[in-house]
């Protein structure tokens, strides 16, 4: 089942403190679930590619540290330099962040960014330092209680022009990893 923080992508807004909740309880889920599905799998079976094409289990978490890599280190240095601000306020999602997550909610499947396309050989301990980076996103995301998401600005790093906000980023990192996390379950029943 798909377990996402309730988000007005109609143009309303919600309070910042119901999705920083609602985002570091996915987190938490995602990391635990990931966790108990690739750890218990022979090296063998992490490394083997389906046979209907597409990355193994291994690739996939390589692609998310590549993605975390670059998407939690602008969402830090962006929140270095916000003003705090009174109260946590609400928060909207901008168009560019809506359509990222629509994108990561979505079955249909799209290519990678050239960037963050898995080497054939993914680093030792991928699945470690991936539940690390999410561990991460959680900092950030309780650091940045004290300022209002919103009017944290950020440039997406496969897109110059796209530009969101830290709860928009929060967002997609959460969603990507949720994808993945459903194709990690598909290869594994598969390859099995």
């Amino acid at each position: 089942a798909r377990d996402r923080a309730v988000v007005p992508w109609e143009g309303g807004m919600i309070e910042q403190e119901r999705l920083a909740a609602d985002l570091l309880s996915s987190t938490q889920r995602v990391a635990q679930h990931i966790d108990a599905l690739v750890r218990p799998l022979p090296a063998r079976h992490r490394v083997v590619r389906p046979p209907a094409g597409g990355w193994s289990i291994d690739e996939i978490l390589e692609h998310l540290c590549l993605a975390n890599a670059d998407y939690l280190p602008l969402m830090e240095r962006a929140l270095d330099t916000a003003v705090p601000a009174p109260g946590r306020g609400k928060w909207r999602a901008t168009w560019g962040g809506w359509l990222l997550v629509r994108a990561m909610e979505s079955s249909r499947r799209t290519a990678a960014p050239a960037a963050i396309v898995p080497e054939v050989a993914p680093r030792h301990h991928v699945l470690d330092e991936m539940l690390s980076s999410l561990a991460t996103l959680q900092s950030v995301i309780t650091r940045a209680d004290g300022v209002e998401w919103r009017r944290v600005h950020l440039v997406s790093p496969y897109a110059r022009w796209l530009r969101l906000n830290l709860g928009d980023a929060a967002l997609v990192v959460v969603r990507h990893t949720e994808r993945h996390a459903r194709q990690m379950a598909r290869v594994a029943a598969a390859v099995r």
